[in-house]
């Protein structure tokens, strides 16, 4: 039934390689179950409330003007964090979040050297892990007043907090339908040795 599932057996080097196996398994994860996460009214409440978090998140940061920031930084001065390798923290249950939430998934890197989930104009898919939310870099920092660094950090922590929440529920589910404990599903994919 799953083919994947379970299955990732050994840690490539090569970052994209994992992540394309975390998609795939996240795709075959929604498909096998999505009509019955779809009837649990629990569920459809967080993906409702988180949907409604991200974007509250999102236009606040588009009001600060963070969003501009960074791409500045990233693009025109050729720094900034989403590097490539960063792709690593995005899990199989983030990546079958955004599936749920009827967000695409990129299916291939487009900027050399960046995040497998940036594009031209910043991160290309919806639900995010911790470390992609909570970035506030000195730059950052030094363009925010006091009252909106308190701010974007009060809305993201609301933001993450039903991501963690969400994220733990989907997992739990899963591990009911399983049976197996799921490890997989919050793999970042480091490698160690």
């Amino acid at each position: 039934m799953l083919k994947n599932l379970g299955l990732i057996k050994h840690l490539d080097p090569d970052p994209t390689a994992l992540l394309k196996e975390k998609i795939q398994t996240a795709e075959e994860l929604f498909e096998n179950w999505k009509d019955y996460f779809y009837r649990d009214d629990k569920f459809l409440d967080y993906l409702k409330r988180y949907e409604k978090a991200v974007n509250l998140s999102n236009q606040t940061m588009l009001n600060l003007e963070t969003f501009n920031e960074c791409y500045v930084c990233s693009v025109i001065d050729k720094k900034g964090c989403c590097k490539a390798g960063i792709e690593a923290e995005v899990t199989i249950n983030i990546l079958l979040l955004n599936l749920f939430l009827e967000k695409p998934i990129p299916k291939d890197r487009e900027i050399p050297l960046k995040c497998f989930f940036v594009g031209p104009t910043g991160c290309k898919i919806f639900a995010r892990p911790f470390i992609c939310r909570d970035y506030f870099c000195r730059r950052l920092l030094n363009k925010l007043s006091h009252a909106d660094y308190t701010l974007i950090t009060q809305i993201l922590n609301d933001e993450l907090t039903l991501l963690y929440e969400i994220t733990r529920y989907i997992r739990k589910q899963l591990e009911f339908l399983l049976g197996d404990f799921l490890l997989e599903l919050d793999i970042v994919g480091y490698c160690w040795e």
